[in-house]
């Protein structure tokens, strides 16, 4: 991700107070403390069980940092905790060694949060053998003990750019689905004891150079679909899933882009509702102009870019959704850079297209994007990751200062499986009183770059009144849904357990 284009987004500087009905106030939080430098991937997920959400980012040169949360304040844990330095080697023998991916999941199924790491060899010549993926489970005390080789998820030599937990077979456990630009992607089928890599055998081992993924179950048949970014002249593919084996549809979705320079290509995606009809959207961050695909809920997509405001070319590398002001649309973030320099973008959505409106201090990032209310006073908050920038290349977390009132107009959902996991992959969707629809949201799966969250789906409702909260798991039974009605937004938490 080091090289830069000539071309770059064309959309201009617009003040925040010329569309933002609440203005856009973002603080540095404890700079201090998470201002790490080289930083390129983050992963938001409650460790501890304290009800706080913890966070997990990974830099450059092996480097991993864990921060825990006490109350909105933050401490570095990451030796305490048995992290640090990837595969226990010296920084010298780690400074060709990026950390490129993270992922916190429950691939065990004992009530704990597990860290996955995906690293890229940035050197030259044989790769060293710390370039490997790490798993770290969780204890339940504090600690975590590295089991990928043990597990069967290391793969050695990899350049891991996103990783996915999800439970693709619906046989009650996590899966791991890994993104590599230097081979064939891996889907690893979770077997209890271990995981055995089956992407060759379902239709998933993509050779083409993947940095992002994102799943969903696109045409609402019961089963989840993949959108895959691929980067360096490649196309994109759309893998449908039919009953457990996968076919790229992409040309004939025509979301393939075909015909790119070698410079060019899709790098993060992000999946949302943008429009509030119900149906799951894809933004695709990329070298060269974005990508807005607008789902039909039946597994048909077209391309909005252009119409709704996403003008120009650019080296756009994360992006992700989150309503930000809680109007109940959902406005979006772009990590955009060249030079070496981030040239970021944060679009407002207007309900008619979407508008820059970014300030000095969200200028940020060249790589993570993520959102999350790490505070629970109802406004989500941003962390962005910045690893090549001479005077930013650092980690920085921007708290949403948004006002009491507008903090209140909104409600998170926390999504449970059977078993009391995290459900990624589930859709959400909130209705009003009058049984009007609101809006649909995705349980995270992996976007924003290499990044990754475990925490509840955020809702803007930017109205006053009781709401329906509607929940679609994805099983082995195919769509599940259940509700639960009369939920009062008040910017608090609420957790839906699947029966």
């Amino acid at each position: 991700m080091r090289k830069s284009l000539v071309l770059f987004a064309a959309l201009a500087f617009v003040p925040a107070s010329t569309f933002a009905a609440e203005a856009v106030n973002f603080a540095v939080v404890q700079p201090e403390v998470l201002a790490v430098t080289d930083a390129l991937s983050s992963a938001w997920g409650d460790y501890d069980n304290d009800g706080d959400l913890d966070l997990a980012v990974a830099y450059e040169y092996g480097i991993l940092k864990l921060f825990q949360n006490t109350g909105g304040v933050f401490a570095d844990v990451a030796d305490k905790a048995g992290l640090g330095l990837a595969g226990g080697a010296s920084a010298d023998v780690l400074k060709p060694i990026e950390l490129r991916s993270a992922a916190w999941g429950d691939y065990d199924g004992d009530g704990h949060l597990d860290l996955y790491v995906g690293t890229r060899f940035a050197g030259t010549g044989k790769p060293p053998a710390q370039n490997r993926s790490y798993l770290y489970r969780n204890s339940g005390k504090g600690t975590f003990t590295e089991v990928a080789v043990k597990m069967g998820v290391d793969a050695p030599a990899a350049s891991v750019r996103q990783a996915s937990f999800l439970d693709l077979d619906g046989d009650g456990d996590l899966d791991l689905f890994m993104a590599d630009r230097n081979g064939a992607n891996r889907m690893f089928r979770n077997d209890g004891t271990g995981f055995v890599d089956i992407a060759e055998k379902v239709g998933l081992a993509d050779k083409r150079f993947t940095v992002g993924v994102c799943w969903a179950d696109y045409d609402k048949d019961g089963d989840f679909d993949a959108f895959v970014a691929n980067q360096d002249g490649g196309t994109d593919a759309f893998y449908k899933n039919d009953k457990g084996q996968f076919t790229d549809i992409a040309p004939q979705l025509k979301m393939d882009q075909p015909g790119r320079a070698k410079d060019e290509g899709g790098v993060g995606c992000s999946v949302g509702d943008y429009d509030n009809d119900g149906n799951l959207d894809i933004f695709v961050a990329t070298y060269g102009e974005n990508l807005l695909y607008r789902g039909d809920g039946k597994g048909a997509f077209t391309n909005v870019a252009s119409a709704m405001g996403f003008t120009g070319k650019g080296h756009n590398v994360g992006a992700s959704w989150g309503d930000y002001d809680n109007d109940g649309l959902l406005d979006i973030f772009v990590a955009d850079y060249h030079d070496n320099e981030p040239h970021n973008f944060f679009f407002r959505n207007t309900g008619k297209g979407f508008v820059n409106v970014i300030t000095p201090v969200m200028n940020g990032s060249d790589h993570g994007v993520q959102w999350a209310d790490f505070d629970k006073d109802g406004d989500i908050d941003l962390s962005l990751t910045n690893a090549f920038s001479k005077t930013l290349a650092r980690h920085v977390l921007l708290r949403n200062d948004l006002g009491p009132a507008a903090r209140k107009k909104s409600v998170q959902v926390m999504v449970l499986d059977a078993k009391g996991k995290f459900a990624p992959g589930a859709e959400v969707r909130l209705y009003d009183g009058n049984g009007k629809l609101l809006g649909a949201r995705l349980v995270n799966t992996g976007d924003g770059y290499n990044t990754h969250s475990v925490m509840p789906v955020h809702f803007g409702v930017g109205a006053d009144g009781p709401v329906t909260v509607e929940v679609t798991y994805i099983t082995a039974k195919g769509r599940v849904t259940q509700r639960e009605t009369g939920v009062q937004p008040a910017g608090q938490v609420v957790t839906i357990k699947q029966k």
